[in-house]
């Protein structure tokens, strides 16, 4: 067998060494570093700006969020955290404002001045925080300040140095850079404007002419006669008086007797300068596939044309919005991404990344009342609770007041269909036929007395809370005051008052489930008493939560303080700040977890009593998931094998395989066939 290639032969240009230019580039202004100023210039002109927001401004009002792609769940928040983006099918809903760090918004605006530039370089800047190295800025560098592009041996970028002689080289793994139509070893790519350098320039000489000719011909040319053997100085004062006329509200002119005056306007025919201005700002739009901005400026034209040219259009952001989410992901050759290097950085080069992934670019098409229409009348889709609470939430119209109840499911066929490939759990779909409305389960009761023992802790949580950062702010003063930095990375909280608190709301819950099990149960024919719930796993629970919860606040204050506690600083002044900071953090991780213990409790008791009822059909409900993420769709409506498959599925309270961990809100429900 030949062995396998392991060197170059060739190479990408000629560029080797310090880059100086796309050696294709024949137009001067065009090659780099002039070609900075002089997009720069291109881009104020009205239709260069018109296209370039066209481009720019969907692809910023899109879709932007961090996809899981299997990783683990703490790489995957620490992405989510670090640029400010919600996690795909996790995050339905806007986080809180950030006030520090990387905005994902900010960074994406400056990121698609790659399309007027070519190329768009960033430096990435990190903040160890509690061992963690976190990204706290992404600093653009704007073309026109960089001076020289320096090329690795396999014409990489290798630095960059910036037109400041006090700094140093930029290394290329501090890099984030994006590149616009790239090809060999020219990094600085190719602006999405230089097609338009030819039309710009023209029209910009033709205005200049257009503008001339109407300042000099828009109001005649006077001229004044003189009499008839007229004096030489007779025609000299003729001369001056037509030289004298100005155009104006109060103009007007007296003449000597026998003089005549007349003002003639342009005689024969003139280029169309307006026509050949429009020719060329459609040139410019064609060029970045935009015609459907000169639609209304053509002589023909159609709505099935301007679908067209918008299919087209989109297809073409989404494409760009693709290239910039690959390339803040994974990179450029010797250019690590912006996830990627974060993960190495924390987790080491083996660890799986997550991605950054952008829809509804051009990844389809606007959902309107027509379209629904159209759809159902044909019997493609058919009205259902997801589809109204999707339309709803898209044109932001009110919820209902009464929860549109979902089908409750079918007994399965005589011979259900196998497991579905992969999936341990059992069994086969509901068949089509719709069961008794009074053997549908009351979930939306079910809700309720979670949201209710959920709003009770909450309530309760500012007292704890306090507490601990008086705690906290006690040992952190007395460290910083000893000089102690070790000492801050062993703060401690007793969390048993939480723990407490907790335990008792999830008993409480567990009890309140039982009983609703219980009722669901007798709805169907079926008496089976609520047993008694069994405290010590509940309790170990809480205690657990509450030791998690007091641990990442002492983090987040160990964190604060090794930043502020400066040399000379007082420790009581350090420990004040830190307090401050503490005090101003999102209670979203609190809800999170207390919720998620809270779902154990609403399991424990509905399972308890399952299992002293006779056997049913178990099947799994994602009903109260306010945003469902896909694991969670493929398992909606499986029915298992028997309570033991059931429990394995969900008896913690969520889903396992969740991708909002504790934030899942399926439940199994039991249907007991009547005959």
């Amino acid at each position: 067998m030949a062995s396998a290639p392991t060197r170059d032969i060739g190479h990408l240009d000629s560029n080797y060494g310090t880059w100086y230019g796309d050696l294709q580039e024949q137009i001067q202004d065009l090659t780099w570093p002039l070609s900075a100023r002089t997009y720069a210039l291109m881009r104020t002109d009205p239709q260069l700006t018109a296209v370039l927001s066209a481009y720019t401004l969907p692809i910023r009002r899109a879709t932007w969020a961090v996809d899981p792609a299997g990783c683990r769940d703490e790489v995957v928040q620490l992405v989510a955290d670090d640029l400010g983006l919600p996690i795909l099918g996790v995050d339905p809903e806007p986080g809180p404002a950030r006030r520090r760090g990387v905005r994902w918004a900010d960074h994406l605006r400056l990121a698609l001045l790659s399309l007027t530039f070519g190329f768009m370089p960033f430096e990435r800047r990190y903040d160890i925080v509690g061992g963690q190295a976190r990204l706290v800025n992404l600093g653009e560098r704007m073309p026109h300040t960089i001076g020289q592009i320096q090329l690795a041996a396999d014409e990489t970028v290798q630095s960059i140095t910036q037109n400041l002689a006090a700094v140093r080289p930029i290394p290329a793994n501090r890099l984030v850079w994006y590149v616009h139509d790239r090809e060999a070893a020219n990094w600085t790519g190719r602006s999405l404007l230089r097609p338009a350098y030819g039309a710009w320039l023209l029209k910009h000489e033709v205005w200049r002419v257009h503008a001339t000719s109407i300042r000099r011909f828009g109001m005649g040319v006077p001229s004044v006669a003189a009499p008839p053997g007229a004096t030489p100085g007779q025609v000299a004062e003729a001369q001056r008086l037509a030289s004298a006329m100005r155009v104006g509200d109060r103009a007007g002119v007296g003449l000597p007797d026998g003089f005549r005056l007349a003002i003639t306007g342009m005689t024969g025919s003139v280029p169309d300068a307006m026509g050949f201005i429009r020719y060329l700002d459609q040139q410019m739009s064609r060029q970045a596939l935009a015609g459907l901005m000169d639609l209304g400026d053509t002589s023909n034209g159609s709505r099935a044309l301007g679908d067209s040219f918008l299919d087209l259009f989109l297809l073409s952001l989404q494409s760009i919005a693709d290239e910039i989410a690959d390339t803040a992901t994974t990179g450029q050759t010797g250019m690590p991404g912006i996830v990627t290097d974060l993960v190495d950085l924390n987790f080491g080069p083996d660890e799986p990344a997550p991605r950054i992934v952008v829809s509804d670019v051009g990844s389809r098409q606007e959902v309107t009342a027509e379209a629904l229409e159209q759809l159902m009348r044909s019997g493609a889709l058919a009205p259902d609770p997801a589809l109204e609470a999707y339309v709803r939430e898209a044109w932001r119209l009110p919820e209902r007041a009464e929860p549109v109840r979902a089908p409750a499911p079918q007994p399965p066929d005589p011979e259900p269909a196998p497991a579905r490939e992969g999936q341990e759990l059992a069994a086969s779909r509901p068949g089509p036929e719709p069961v008794r409305a009074a053997a549908e389960p009351d979930l939306d009761a079910v809700q309720e007395a979670w949201q209710a023992a959920l709003d009770t802790v909450l309530e309760a949580w500012p007292a704890i809370a306090e507490d601990w950062r008086t705690q906290l702010a006690a040992q952190i003063a007395a460290a910083v005051d000893d000089g102690d930095v070790h000492a801050l990375t062993q703060l401690t909280i007793d969390s048993t008052e939480a723990a407490e608190l907790l335990a008792v709301a999830m008993l409480e819950l567990a009890e309140t489930s039982a009983e609703q099990m219980s009722a669901e149960a007798a709805a169907q024919g079926v008496r089976v008493e609520p047993p008694p719930i069994e405290e010590g796993h509940l309790e170990a629970v809480a205690v657990a939560v509450a030791a998690l919860l007091a641990a990442g606040l002492a983090g987040a204050a160990a964190a604060a303080a090794l930043r502020l506690a400066v040399p000379g600083a007082a420790g009581a002044a350090v420990a004040v700040e830190v307090a401050a900071i503490l005090a101003a953090l999102s209670l979203r991780a609190v809800r999170d977890q207390v919720g998620g213990a809270l779902s154990t409790a609403q399991a424990a008791g509905r399972i308890a009593v399952l299992r002293d009822a006779p056997a049913a059909r178990y099947l799994a409900s994602e009903q109260l998931d306010r945003s469902t993420c896909q694991p969670c769709r493929a398992i909606d409506g499986t029915v298992f094998d028997d309570l033991d498959a059931a429990e394995k599925a969900y008896g913690n309270g969520a889903y396992v395989s969740c991708l909002g961990g504790v934030r899942c809100r399926g439940q199994v429900i039991a249907i007991w066939d009547r005959r």
